[in-house]
């Protein structure tokens, strides 16, 4: 299934507008990187401060955290996950200061939205249905801050404000940042849509459930 919109002239609009200046900073994530360990995963402000520290020292003004990036160091407070072997990030981390608007990027419409209050989740999140071309997916923005300023059964156009990136409770514990995950119908109909990373066994699979979110990422 081809999901790489950005070579079949559909339009995306800017996930930030024109927040995002020059090249991001990509920050390694996986456990062959020590530091992985270092993170306070209990105290978000630590967390969140030795995160955007790092993108300071970068020289860079944003960042991204890669998909299919295997993770188990900082999912050790997942028991559930790490159980399951669930190690591989299914989403396009983009690490923007708190607040930070996000935008529409294709029209949809709001199929679900909430906030997970187990610490370690998605916190404030939205999925989109998208219907382009006779495919229909699903878009999901996880971390956001609440309320949400949108309502379920929305129909958005591309450009139109989705939420700003939240903080704490509103971002699961985790440092500030936009999760984008694309996910088929086929997952929705098996029960994968809750996932946010996948096990190795699945991975030769991921393309059917989970495409390569960067297609749908445009600054």
């Amino acid at each position: 299934m081809n999901f790489n919109y950005k070579n079949e002239n559909i339009d995306i609009y800017p996930l930030f507008g024109d927040l995002l200046k020059g090249e991001p900073y990509v920050f390694d994530f996986s456990s062959k990187n020590p530091k992985t360990l270092e993170y306070n995963l209990n105290d978000f402000k630590e967390f969140n401060d030795d995160i955007f520290n790092e993108l300071k020292n970068s020289g860079m003004s944003w960042g991204i955290g890669k998909y299919l990036e295997e993770r188990r160091n900082i999912l050790r407070g997942s028991i559930n996950i790490i159980n399951e072997k669930r190690i591989y990030h299914l989403g396009l981390d983009i690490i923007v200061p708190y607040s930070s608007v996000v935008f529409c990027p294709i029209d949809g419409t709001i199929y679900k939205l909430g906030k997970e209050t187990q610490k370690g989740n998605y916190g404030g999140y939205l999925v989109i249905k998208h219907e382009i071309k006779d495919q229909t997916f699903y878009s999901l923005y996880g971390h956001l801050k609440t309320p949400h300023k949108v309502q379920l059964g929305q129909e958005l156009v591309a450009g139109q404000e989705l939420g700003k990136i939240g903080k704490e409770s509103d971002s699961g514990g985790w440092f500030c940042h936009l999760h984008l995950q694309l996910i088929t119908q086929k997952a929705m109909n098996e029960g994968y849509s809750e996932w946010g990373y996948i096990s190795k066994k699945l991975l030769p699979k991921v393309g059917e459930y989970f495409p390569d979110p960067n297609s749908l990422f445009k600054w």
